[in-house]
């Protein structure tokens, strides 16, 4: 069923795609859900007629302090962990304008990285990660895509991947769910799918 799913999104990319234009297709859910795996699912299917460029949002998050984590409502936290504005004015709208962007991905452990990564303004970009259909970015986005998972399996998932601590994970989990309730984002997105399926 979830590859059926993948399927039929792949389907309606290669039907919305015009030459010489970008696609964009934005794969959102909280953390832990699924997305990635998902993500590399639809690069083999649209990779049978184009060239997909992956982009990760792990790229760009930013760890917050102890002491932000207490101070900072939902709406300022979202922002200390991604700068929506900033993304919006210097990834995707540029790509959308014609323009190739680079950027320098940011580790969450390891910090900044010491080589950069281009995208090009044509084919299809898959943008994976939280915050992906925000509405701030969603009169960019073609094709959206929602994965879903109940909260205490995206939990073992986020606890189990490698990190220094894990203290930062039951606040991002209360981030992420305070942001899609309050952006609709699962009504929203053209496609909802359970990330516990095979």
């Amino acid at each position: 069923m979830w590859f059926e799913q993948i399927q039929r999104i792949a389907k309606l990319a290669q039907t919305r795609c015009q030459p010489g234009q970008l696609l964009i297709i934005a794969v959102d859910g909280c953390g832990g859900a699924g997305k990635s795996s998902l993500c590399q699912a639809l690069v083999r299917e649209i990779e049978l007629w184009t060239t997909p460029q992956l982009l990760p949002l792990d790229d760009f998050y930013q760890p917050i302090s102890t002491s932000q984590t207490l101070q900072l409502g939902e709406f300022e936290a979202r922002q200390a962990y991604f700068d929506l504005q900033k993304f919006h004015d210097s990834i995707l709208q540029p790509l959308t304008q014609g323009h190739s962007v680079c950027y320098t991905p940011y580790h969450w452990v390891d910090g900044a990285s010491t080589s950069s990564v281009e995208l090009k303004p044509s084919g299809v970009l898959i943008v994976d990660g939280v915050f992906s259909y925000s509405k701030l970015l969603r009169n960019l986005v073609h094709l959206s895509v929602f994965v879903d998972a109940p909260r205490n399996i995206r939990k073992k998932r986020l606890l189990a991947r490698p990190q220094m601590d894990t203290q930062w994970v039951n606040h991002w989990q209360r981030i992420e769910s305070w942001h899609h309730q309050y952006e609709n984002t699962a009504k929203d997105a053209e496609f909802l799918l359970s990330g516990t399926q095979d």
